[in-house]
């Protein structure tokens, strides 16, 4: 055991590391968490035995192996999830080589860097309140190891918090912001947070629906569009082999221009999928971030996966000219062999439509008094499918419209794409914003009229189920609707409040404290008078005003603290006192021994009267835990003392 330290505060170190971790276990290979909870166990039982602790060589040799089985289960060592297991491996094996105070507190100082780690993962709300609990485990284990009394030391780390947090606010709101968001660093799973994949076909978006999963949320700056003309736009598919729809990039730009419709502006925060952006249909150029792509579609101009916030133009409602080459044209209305019923179908409407637009609203009324159901649970469809829909099953979901008009619309001889994203959203009247998620993914027609050189909205499923764009997929659809795990029922008016509460404080969250970027952060100066810009003398401004604050309740607090928090440091404190009155300089930093060897310049009388003082300090300070009547005794000797 350590002659440097006492054990309640190697305990403490041990446990927080492992409270520091915990959320790690959901981000790293299981292994890694596993090992590094089975190290720190085995060294706090080697701290509870007073065993002795190997030879370094051996935990040099011990590194290796974990350290190459991380390389060959991720492929590299650095990064966010290669970097922070490393880092989570070397924290473990260095609680193996501490020996003296020092050590301690070298380890208790990487717990404090490995804090912030669990951030680079998630930036909720409830991993903000988790990092809270890590810094206070954190602080409670520096004060034990401090030599604290453990039946003080919570308030002691509690106090010391607290009169952090106030420089800590001045800092995070004065220092200046990097150009990103503040925690952003590359994700090497490339994984999708919507669910909306690269292709559909029918069941790929109907799988979405059970899930409730958030995927973006949305402020408008004036009243929103009613709900019915909330289509959110992610991608098109060009491109149908059969059984599923694609996009093969062949046309990289389109020479559009909107007419009508109202232009809308918005903030929408989400976390981007491969660089693409959900814009209400149809976006505007402007961000200097995003930039138009194929189809009308936004797209990041640096792809970057972390949650940020956009401001967005959109024009609702807007008529969408283009005009297509000859050569485009055909490229919009290819389609495979097969599904000869179809394309009768398309022809009889064709041949019973005065023109392209009649021929559009035709196809509606076909979907309409043909006997179509929306439903979730669809029949299963094989080869042929689009004929097996419309002449067999007539089930589906909107891919399975989406699908179908846009096959009759090609075989029509009419242009036309998929337009996959979301429709609707949730409003939350408690923050005053819409929330949209995973079960509000749609899909949707895009025609091109070559009578008016205009590419048409056609939502099919609208036609079949008007309630579906009317309200919410819960509301519109038997089996959607959200339930709770241990009822399996309905969800209580009580459950959506806190709901909505809880999103509330997400949404606050992610736009003040994650989203708090560097045009934020001049917003914010110019609201408090610091200046327009956010440069040297504006940011000297801010810190030197929010410093005066932050020391005004350390300054409080040092008034009305007591002499000491404990017998023990009062002891310590009067006994240095006493010397220093006899002209012997003890240094605040001079352990007892460096203490006793200055007192050597006393007389010998008061000499041997000191010296057995500072020995029982020492004893009472870094052996045992001392009972209270031993430290009391202790002081009323040092109070005593005269030299």
């Amino acid at each position: 055991m350590s002659q440097t330290a006492h054990r309640p505060g190697q305990l403490a170190v041990l446990a927080a590391l492992l409270i520091t971790a915990a959320p790690l276990l959901f981000f790293l290979p299981g292994w890694v968490a596993w090992l590094f909870t089975v190290m720190l166990a085995g060294r706090a039982w080697g701290v509870w035995r007073g065993s002795t602790l190997p030879p370094r060589w051996l935990v040099l040799l011990a590194v290796v192996v974990p350290v190459v089985l991380l390389w060959l289960t991720l492929r590299t060592l650095v990064g966010r999830e290669g970097g922070v297991a490393l880092l989570l491996l070397l924290v473990g094996f260095k609680a193996f080589e501490t020996q003296n105070l020092r050590d301690w507190r070298v380890l208790l100082t990487l717990g404090f860097f490995l804090a912030a780690m669990p951030l680079l993962f998630d930036q909720s709300p409830l991993a903000a309140s988790w990092l809270v609990l890590t810094l206070l485990a954190l602080t409670w284990a520096m004060a034990l190891l401090a030599g604290t009394p453990p039946a003080g030391s919570g308030r002691t780390a509690v106090v010391s918090l607290l009169l952090a947090l106030p420089l800590m606010l001045v800092l995070f709101v004065a220092m200046p912001r990097l150009p990103g968001p503040l925690w952003s660093m590359p994700d090497s799973r490339h994984t999708a947070s919507t669910g909306l994949a690269d292709s559909m076909e029918p069941g790929s978006i109907s799988q979405l629906i059970p899930r409730h999963d958030p995927v973006f949320s949305v402020v408008f700056n004036e009243p929103a569009p009613p709900r019915r003309a909330l289509y959110w736009r992610v991608m098109t598919f060009d491109d149908f082999d059969g059984q599923r729809w694609s996009n093969l990039h062949a046309i990289q730009q389109e020479r559009v221009s909107l007419s009508g419709g109202q232009v809308w502006h918005y903030s929408l925060t989400t976390r981007p999928e491969e660089g693409r952006l959900p814009a209400l249909d149809y976006p505007l150029p402007g961000s200097a971030d995003t930039a138009l792509a194929q189809g009308g579609t936004l797209r990041q101009l640096i792809k970057n996966d972390d949650l940020r916030r956009y401001r967005l133009a959109s024009a609702s409602g807007a008529s969408v000219y283009a005009r297509l080459s000859a050569q485009e044209q055909a490229f919009y209305r290819r389609l495979p062999a097969g599904n000869p019923q179809a394309r009768q179908l398309a022809e009889s409407l064709w041949q019973r439509s005065p023109d392209d637009r009649a021929w559009v609203q035709a196809a509606l009324e076909h979907f309409r008094l043909e006997g179509f159901r929306y439903t979730l649970t669809p029949p299963r469809l094989a080869e042929n499918s689009i004929d097996q829909f419309l002449f067999l099953t007539r089930q589906g979901f909107c891919e399975h419209y989406a699908g179908a008009l846009t096959f009759l619309a090609r075989a029509a001889g009419l242009p036309a794409r998929v337009v996959v994203g979301y429709q609707g959203g949730e409003y939350n009247p408690v923050g005053r914003f819409w929330q949209i998620r995973s079960s509000d993914a749609h899909a949707w027609s895009e025609i091109w009229l070559p009578s008016r050189q205009q590419w048409l909205r056609v939502d099919a499923t609208a036609a079949i189920a008007p309630n579906r764009v009317e309200q919410s997929i819960e509301q519109s659809v038997a089996g959607a609707a959200e339930t709770l795990p241990l009822t399996h029922g309905a969800v209580p008016g009580w459950w959506l409040a806190a709901r909505q509460n809880w999103q509330t404080a997400a949404f606050v969250w992610q736009q003040w404290v994650v989203g708090y970027d560097a045009q934020r952060q001049q917003s914010v100066y110019q609201r408090l008078g610091l200046g327009q810009h956010v440069e040297a003398g504006s940011v000297l401004r801010a810190l030197l005003l929010g410093g005066l604050l932050a020391a005004l309740p350390m300054w409080l607090w040092w008034r009305r603290r007591p002499v000491a928090s404990s017998p023990l440091p009062l002891g310590w404190m009067l006994l240095r006192r006493k010397l220093q009155a006899r002209q012997i300089r003890v240094l605040p930093s001079d352990g007892p021994l460096e203490v006793r060897r200055k007192a050597r310049a006393l007389p010998e009388a008061d000499y041997q009267r000191v010296k057995p003082l500072i020995l029982r300090y020492a004893d009472l300070r870094y052996g045992p835990a001392p009972t209270d009547a031993a430290v009391r005794h202790w002081l009323a000797e040092v109070k005593r003392l005269r030299l």
